[in-house]
């Protein structure tokens, strides 16, 4: 369907998440997916997520403050830009958002879907809770994208994709200290809970919505592997599987973890990639993890 506004004829739908998906630039570009910047304060500026600060700068900046960033829901104004950018280019937009139950973003939402549908009410935006974060939201945004270009499927169709990969996708994540945590905790009886515990490094898994321990150590090397047995345990030896490997400032550990997994399973799509200031913001450097999902048969993405 051609629209007047420049829509591109095979592509009915735009996608959008926020930047907590942590997608490489080169995917955002190829599938037009547009990004709505987390802001987050730090001293006495404003930041917008992979933006205008870059990671390196971010933990430098972290390591010698006494003062930890505090993060914010964008403003309904940003998912509007976001929007209207997506609609020049289709008929109707999706947007994958990081897992309600980890987020405040509901009244940003909210508010920024009720005034597009005021705006353009020939359009149809839909929010689509990932239940997850990082690339276990972007692999969400990343499935839609490829069904909304390569198969034209309208904005029910786009979504149906999307919500297979977000029953199967799962986050599991590795924290190398929890003294970040500590620190921007803003509830005082969960930072002396987590003071408490700084020698621990917890492995935690983010699957539909719900935020769960899998294991507690005291070692470094220890949860690296939990992690890895979380990883391939979660998968059939010989399905084709999406992952994602992310780190904050931890390269090498991160190829390491790519390639274990590769090694042991059938890895039909790769990326190793950091985390964004944001999400490193509240685990600190060190923090490794992997999104990763089975491919479906009956779904293209």
């Amino acid at each position: 369907m051609v629209r007047s506004r420049g829509c591109i004829a095979d592509r009915r739908v735009g996608v959008v998440c926020e930047s907590t998906a942590c997608l490489p630039a080169a995917l955002v570009e190829r599938y037009s997916i547009r990004v709505v910047p987390i802001p987050f304060v730090f001293g006495d500026r404003t930041f917008k997520d992979g933006v205008d600060i870059t990671p390196d700068e971010f933990y430098a900046r972290m390591a010698t403050s006494q003062e930890m960033p505090k993060t914010s829901p964008p403003e309904p104004g940003a998912y509007l830009f976001a929007w209207e950018a997506a609609l020049r280019e289709c008929a109707d937009v999706l947007h994958v958002s990081l897992a309600r139950r980890v987020s405040t973003f509901d009244r940003s939402t909210s508010l920024a879907a009720a005034e597009f549908t005021q705006r353009h009410p020939e359009a149809c935006i839909r929010v689509l809770d990932s239940g997850s974060a990082a690339m276990g939201q972007g692999f969400v945004a990343l499935a839609a994208a490829r069904a909304a270009a390569a198969r034209g499927l309208s904005l029910d169709g786009v979504c149906e994709v999307a919500k297979a990969v977000a029953d199967k996708v799962s986050l599991v994540v590795a924290l190398d200290t929890l003294r970040y945590l500590a620190r921007t905790s803003r509830i005082p009886q969960v930072a002396a809970l987590v003071s408490s515990l700084l020698d621990l490094k917890p492995i935690v898994c983010v699957e539909r919505g719900e935020v769960r321990p899998l294991e507690r150590v005291r070692t470094r090397q220890r949860s690296l592997q939990h992690l890895l047995a979380a990883v391939c345990g979660g998968l059939q030896a010989d399905a084709p599987v999406h992952l994602a490997v992310h780190h904050a400032q931890a390269p090498e550990t991160a190829e390491w973890l790519s390639e274990e997994v590769r090694l042991r399973c059938n890895v039909v799509e790769s990326y190793v990639t950091e985390f964004t200031p944001v999400m490193g913001a509240y685990c600190g450097p060190g923090l490794v993890g992997a999104a990763f999902y089975p491919q479906m048969e009956d779904v293209t993405c």
